[in-house]
């Protein structure tokens, strides 16, 4: 059987000034250290800000992202920076795996406004502002699918859970609509074993990978909300996090040994066939830097071992 598929989420430390030498950076440090489908670091910007440049209805001010007016496409999803950078990477590394994580319309949303709402919603409750960004974001995503990379849309706010989880989850399948869905995953992190967030997820009609935390403290219990039966009927796989991210020093991260144990779990639970790739628990991009390289070190011979 071929060895387990490995990325990571996203984020990393930034490698340099120049954004274009960072990207470099990021994606041959990927290379150093085993990844398999790479990302660009999130080497522009946080998760967040770059949405401000292409979007209309969304600033930051003072470091503070807030919604000014109805949000939607400035102009051409070409000119998105995620598309940019994607063109830059794929240019200068044609043989690669790329995966180009988005912030989705929840995670996006629920952050600007609950920093200020200067105009055009009543609130933060106000569900206008989640379908306009899916619809803002529906022609990036096509962007990113259609230059052959995988998209992840990173949604970490479902976590919390909502009265109106349902139609939240639902905004992911619109963003995704009419995309190859082997192409698209589904990124939230922290604990999601409350609120059937799992159960909303694994119904999501355009999409094929689920990924979750397996291994810090928040996220061990994630293992007990997922099932074969329930991710094989509706045509899905996991993305297993086999490696916190949190350590406070290289004694605590994870040895290859915990690594695979986490990756023999989720394979006991849901079977090896239904592992679409393993990764760390989350974005690297709060993870002390001089631990980046022992936990990525540790998750590639977490993974040989795994076999």
């Amino acid at each position: 059987m071929a060895h387990l598929t490995t990325t990571t989420i996203g984020s990393l430390f930034r490698f340099s000034e120049n954004l274009h030498e960072s990207m470099d950076k990021a994606i041959e440090f990927q290379r150093e250290h085993g990844i398999d489908i790479f990302c660009d670091g999130e080497q522009r910007t946080d998760m967040i800000s770059y949405f401000a440049e292409s979007f209309t209805g969304l600033a930051v001010e003072n470091g503070q992202p807030m919604i000014t007016g109805k949000i939607a496409m400035k102009g051409r999803a070409e000119d998105f920076s995620k598309v940019q950078d994607l063109d830059y990477i794929q240019s200068e590394h044609p043989d690669l795996k790329i995966k180009v994580a988005i912030t989705g319309p929840t995670t996006l949303g629920m952050t600007c406004g609950s920093r200020k709402i200067r105009a055009h919603y009543r609130s933060i409750a106000d569900f206008k502002i989640y379908e306009d960004i899916a619809e803002a974001l529906k022609p990036i995503a096509k962007a990113i699918v259609d230059r052959g990379a995988f998209l992840q849309l990173d949604e970490p706010f479902l976590s919390q859970g909502y009265r109106d989880l349902a139609q939240r989850v639902k905004l992911l399948d619109d963003v995704a609509e009419g995309l190859n869905r082997d192409k698209v995953s589904v990124h939230v992190c922290g604990f999601v074993g409350g609120f059937g967030v799992v159960r909303h997820l694994v119904g999501l009609d355009n999409v094929s990978v689920l990924s979750f935390g397996f291994s810090g403290r928040t996220e061990r219990p994630n293992i007990e909300h997922i099932s074969r039966t329930h991710f094989e009927d509706n045509g899905k796989k996991v993305g297993a996090g086999c490696i916190a991210v949190t350590p406070l020093n290289e004694a605590q991260v994870d040895d290859p040994t915990t690594v695979h144990g986490h990756l023999r779990d989720v394979s006991e639970k849901i079977g090896r066939e239904n592992i679409a790739y393993a990764h760390p628990d989350c974005g690297m991009r709060a993870t002390n830097e001089s631990l980046v390289s022992p936990i990525l070190n540790n998750m590639r011979a977490g993974v040989d071992l795994f076999g």
